[in-house]
């Protein structure tokens, strides 16, 4: 099977685009031809890199919707882009599309494109929370938008987990085709303990220290102030802990300055984008994950992955019913937090039973048996129009 990758083009370093890689490597390995076609722009060029391991890429002039100065007003009524996009898929002969969209609203030129093609398709929205839940503004005619364009695609709609299905049915309604298949990532062998001292040296991470670790861009969303306010609650009880965020983004300079003014400098530490993201999880002790909302979270399955236990929000947890006291633990529950942050033993039993969860419920092996069988559906259901 050929498949056409067709990304709404957010930035290499989001967990949506992220998906497609860990997607599109299990494909390959199940014996499938894989084709990423995403943005000319330099944000995309990482995901790019990453995906020519094992596929081919086709970069195309591409405006991601967050660049449009009307945002998805301007997708609509751009008339050029889907006529455009939809005769470069068709020159690529791919046997399904799938399209990779991070929200409701971005991408709908590209949805726009799937209606003058016969090949049939599928569109994975990582967050389907609407404008209006999400406190944006001109909410409501950015949802109108959003459902004028996805009631008017023909293609089955793809969430990454129930709560999200969820969503998407009463933004929708039930009559449309939606269904669930929740991310994967892959589960790495354990990190050699020779590697993790070593990284830890590298972080100036002392033996007997606990090294709380986030993942992310530096955004509103991901309230990277949460993360410190919580480091400075915590090295009230735990002075023996050390706190890094692993990522960038527009809160960097107010970041600095609270961390300045809460004292916790050099105990809490930015890290910016690393490549070696894996070894760094499994170097440390905690995954400390303070988003407000999240689609299915790649940063927390890799966490899990590489048997780091993970502390999150409270909305995450419980809209992630497969976290619970056995695996990890709620963010607003300072007095647990510390508890099991204090007993090493309890947070290695956490993190064991983190990681037996990411390999039998999360592992990308299965994202890609799922999606495989849901193009192979897609496939027939075409052939028997």
């Amino acid at each position: 099977m050929r498949i056409l990758f067709a990304s709404s083009s957010s930035g290499s370093r989001g967990g949506g685009e992220t998906f497609l890689v860990y997607l599109g490597e299990g494909l390959s390995r199940r014996g499938h031809e894989v084709v990423l076609w995403c943005s000319s722009h330099a944000r995309m060029d990482e995901v790019a890199m990453r995906f020519k391991n094992f596929g081919e890429v086709v970069r195309a002039e591409y405006t991601n919707t967050y660049d449009r100065p009307r945002r998805s007003l301007g997708a609509l009524l751009d008339r050029k882009t889907p006529g455009r996009v939809a005769a470069e898929w068709e020159r690529l002969s791919p046997d399904i599309v799938h399209f990779n969209k991070q929200n409701l609203e971005d991408g709908l030129d590209l949805l726009r494109a799937a209606r003058r093609i016969a090949t049939p398709s599928v569109c994975t929205i990582h967050i389907t929370q609407s404008a209006a839940f999400l406190r944006a503004k001109g909410a409501w005619l950015r949802d109108s938008i959003s459902r004028r364009v996805l009631s008017g695609y023909g293609g089955m709609l793809v969430t990454v987990s129930e709560p999200r299905n969820a969503d998407l049915r009463a933004f929708l309604g039930n009559s449309h085709l939606i269904t669930a298949i929740p991310n994967g990532v892959p589960i790495p062998a354990a990190l050699p303990s020779a590697d993790r001292t070593r990284i830890r040296a590298e972080l100036g991470i002392a033996p007997g220290e606990l090294a709380i670790l986030a993942l992310g861009r530096m955004t509103a969303q991901k309230r990277p102030m949460l993360f410190l306010e919580i480091a400075s609650r915590i090295l009230t009880k735990v002075p023996e802990a050390k706190f890094f965020w692993i990522g960038d983004g527009p809160l960097v300079a107010e970041w600095d300055a609270r961390a300045a003014a809460l004292g916790i400098v050099p105990r809490a530490q930015r890290l910016g984008w690393r490549e070696d993201v894996t070894s760094l999880l499994a170097s440390g002790d905690l995954l400390l994950h303070t988003a407000e909302y999240e689609g299915l979270p790649l940063a927390i399955l890799e966490a899990m992955a590489v048997g780091l236990p993970c502390a999150v929000s409270e909305t995450l947890h419980r809209e992630m019913p497969f976290l619970d006291e056995s695996n990890s633990i709620r963010v607003s529950e300072d007095g647990a937090l510390i508890h099991v942050l204090q007993d090493r033993g309890e947070l290695a039993r956490r993190a064991a039973a983190a990681r037996e969860l990411a390999a039998t419920r999360f592992c990308s092996e299965a994202m890609a048996a799922a999606y495989e069988a849901l193009y192979t559906e897609r496939l027939a259901a075409k052939a028997g129009t």
